[in-house]
């Protein structure tokens, strides 16, 4: 009798050990599924599932700069990106207690135009109960900081001179902000483009 109510709490301590195992390792799982989640929803530039994932308020922290919106407020953050048909790829990804460190890609027509490849950040997404707390960008993996300042530079200046109707859209971060942007990439394209034509006419 003593033999077989042993067998019986063994039995019920394995399973309760095996219980736990499985809760940690779904929970692992559930914040690698979060971050991979959040990256599909930049993607798709589904803001209701990008602000779905958050805890509660919208909060980026990049480096020193601290940027913290009201979800509603992040619409029209979210909606000036989205024109430039972002696309993000988690380069390398590691857990970190209740955090995860990413290495992350972002490539659009704006990072493309400003420093001719991805911009690569290093990232620390913050977890709590179950959606993001934070996401902190810690460090600039890969960022030109001196061609996109001459590339912006020489953009902004030569829409200032030729294009005045477009002028401001380097800080408005609006839609309508976001649809100039684009409009003033494609002029100086095309200025760009002209020139050898118009030297040769001359």
């Amino acid at each position: 009798m003593n033999i077989f109510n042993f067998k019986k709490i063994a039995v019920l301590i394995l399973c309760i050990a095996v219980a736990i195992s499985c809760g940690q390792k779904n929970r692992e799982i559930d914040k690698i599924q979060i971050a991979e989640d959040y990256i599909d929803a930049l993607n798709a530039s589904d803001y209701n599932q990008v602000v779905g994932l958050f805890l509660d308020s919208i909060r980026f922290n990049e480096m020193d700069y601290i940027r913290t919106y009201a979800k509603e407020d992040y619409r029209t953050l979210f909606q000036w990106d989205s024109v430039f048909g972002p696309k993000y790829k988690i380069l390398d990804l590691r857990e970190d207690g209740e955090n995860l460190h990413l290495k992350v890609s972002k490539e659009c027509d704006r990072i493309l135009f400003l420093q001719d490849s991805p911009f690569i950040t290093h990232e620390i997404m913050k977890i709590k109960q179950g959606a993001i707390q934070s996401i902190d960008i810690v460090e600039y993996v890969d960022f030109n900081d001196s061609l996109w300042a001459s590339n912006r530079e020489n953009l902004v200046s030569w829409i200032d001179k030729n294009h005045p109707e477009l002028n401001g859209f380097i800080f408005d971060q609006t839609k309508e902000g976001a649809l100039k942007f684009q409009k003033a990439m494609e002029l100086y394209r095309n200025k760009k483009d002209l020139m050898p034509v118009q030297e040769n006419i001359k």
